[in-house]
């Protein structure tokens, strides 16, 4: 506001104060106004910001050139980003304060609790800067905020794009509801770092629990861990060997095994066979309490391994917990299980079975959008090559024994085929199996389309959900019980009962039903489940997604 701006503002208001309709009271606070709180605020004296700091504009406006993103040997990962900070600080220095400096080194220094690492937040120069006075300002400032910016956005988001990991990756990415250098600004002027940093970190139940086992691990790895078990064969319960003193010691330290007083140290007894159980269990493993080959390996598996394989999947929660839909199937690859979630409740569990290591299946996310009763199969064309034309071929009956039918490019069925006028890339038919006993997609299948044509589906193979290790599909997801899958979703979308699936069921003919509200399905890749009341299951990681995530975790960041 200008001089002329309230000189005029003071004539017109000064003309209305002497109007009939102002009585004395409010005539004495329009003075009060005039004479005081304008020229205080509308003086152009006083309305003038603190001067900007040349040096320090001048420096974060480099940040915008590749050769000025480096700040006293510093990376800067935030070069893109610190301009907008800055301007909406009116590139004013904010890490004057020593409690603000302390506050950000103490979060760095905590973020090893979200399985991150603190140099990539630039821990020993934040630590210095505490008790250090600046040589450079503008330095200081941009290496202080870039920590900041780098803490923030790494528990924000994670520090990994899941996408360059995974380049079908399609789930939602978290989004800001505020503009995050106006939100960072305002706390950096009220000198509330912590709080920030609080207001930011995922608070998930299921990342809290996480958190937890790491800090159980890393007490684990830092004290050393626990002794390695020599290789040897098979030992089973009332057999004596000198492995035995060592696998006790190995379950006393996580707490399977925590009986007293033993008798005979080198006897493979009861209690330590039923120690052993309990860890077989927690690592999907049989638990028949026979020290083979499998359970050997994971109970080898080193404390430091652990650290990383929690630190792996805290990432994995940062990637998808803050937009996880209170409605959802969600399938765990790696865990071989299904969760249902109405309401933000989980309803149901159930055991599956998913692709084989070289048919694995994909992660992604889609909405279930039909259920499929007494379906038929449309058998894959690389099953069709690989599997069903050389057994065709081969045995002329094979089709009608497992109940296929042939169907040319239309979908039309076909007579007979002459198989030796091919090769198996030349056929040129479909090859479908009728509904029925055989099929097998079994009695139901749940639909989500999706790219990879992978569904959920029931299976005639019953015998094979008792395996620990279920990698037999090739890529879809097989459900030990989809007739209950199919109630629950029915149910709670279209009021459907039990008796009515069933009936339709019995029919023998194919139904599509279609969902009014479809039903997000999430396929994901967990190889750690964490128990709210402590301890933990761990999975197999089948696909080998854990080694490459934490070589990306372990590496410099790069936005």
């Amino acid at each position: 506001m200008n001089f002329g701006s309230v000189r005029l503002l003071r004539i017109w208001i000064v003309a209305a104060m002497f109007s009939r309709r102002f009585r004395l009271r409010s005539r004495l606070v329009i003075v009060f106004a005039v004479f005081v709180i304008i020229p205080i605020v509308g003086s152009p004296v006083m309305l003038h910001a603190q001067p900007v700091d040349e040096g320090l504009k001048v420096r974060v406006d480099a940040l915008l050139q590749p050769s000025g993103r480096s700040v006293a040997g510093i990376d800067i990962a935030s070069h893109a980003f610190l301009p907008k900070l800055y301007a909406a600080l009116d590139y004013q220095p904010v890490w004057t304060k020593a409690a603000s400096v302390d506050a950000l080194s103490k979060a760095i220094a905590r973020s090893w609790e979200d399985g991150l690492v603190p140099a990539d937040f630039h821990a020993d120069y934040v630590k210095a800067a505490v008790t250090s006075q600046p040589q450079n300002v503008a330095e200081r400032e941009i290496i202080l905020s870039d920590a900041l910016v780098r803490l923030l956005y790494q528990l924000y988001f994670g520090k990994v794009a899941p996408n360059g990991l995974d380049p079908n990756w399609n789930f939602e990415r978290p989004v800001l509801e505020s503009d995050p250098a106006e939100t960072i600004a305002a706390a950096l002027k009220a000198g509330h770092v912590s709080d920030l940093v609080n207001k930011v970190s995922l608070k998930h139940p299921l990342y809290t629990e996480l958190k937890a086992l790491l800090q159980q691990y890393t007490q684990y790895d830092v004290s050393g861990g626990w002794p390695k078990i020599p290789d040897g064969p098979p030992l089973k319960p009332g057999q004596s060997d000198a492995r035995v003193a060592v696998l006790r010691d190995r379950l006393k330290i996580t707490g399977e095994w925590e009986a007293t007083g033993v008798a005979a140290p080198e006897l493979y007894d009861q209690s330590l066979a039923d120690a052993v159980e309990t860890f077989q269990a927690s690592q999907g493993l049989d638990p028949d309490g026979v020290l083979g080959s499998a359970t050997l390996e994971a109970l080898n598996v080193t404390a430091s391994q652990r650290v990383d394989q929690i630190r792996a999947n805290l990432e994995r929660g940062r990637w998808i917990l803050r937009t996880m839909a209170p409605e959802a199937v969600i399938v765990n690859v790696a865990g071989f299980y299904l969760h249902v979630f109405l309401k933000g409740e989980k309803v149901w569990t159930t055991r599956v079975i998913v692709g084989q290591s070289y048919t694995k299946t994909p992660i992604f996310t889609e909405t279930m959008k039909t259920v499929v009763l007494n379906p038929d199969w449309t058998v894959p064309q690389s099953i069709v090559r690989n599997e069903i034309f050389p057994k065709a071929s081969a045995n002329p009956g094979y089709l009608t024994a497992g109940n296929y039918y042939l169907a040319d490019s239309s979908g039309k069925a076909v007579g007979d085929v002459d198989f030796a006028a091919y090769t198996a890339a030349s056929f040129p038919y479909r090859v479908v199996q009728k509904p029925g006993p055989k099929n097998a997609l079994g009695l139901v299948k749940f639909l989500f389309p999706n790219k990879y044509s992978v569904y959920l589906h029931d299976t005639p193979s019953r015998q094979l959900f008792d395996k620990s290790g279920r990698t037999f599909s090739h890529g879809c997801i097989r459900v030990e019980d989809p007739l209950k899958l199919a109630e629950i979703v029915l149910g709670d979308r279209l009021g459907w009962t039990r008796a009515k699936i069933d009936a339709a069921v019995a029919t023998g003919k194919q139904q599509w039903i279609k969902l009014t509200n479809p039903l997000p399905v999430l396929i994901l890749y967990w190889t750690v489940d964490p128990s709210p009341v402590g301890g933990a299951s761990f999975h197999r990681d089948i696909y080998g997604r854990d080694a490459r995530l934490i070589k990306a975790l372990n590496a410099p960041f790069k936005p």
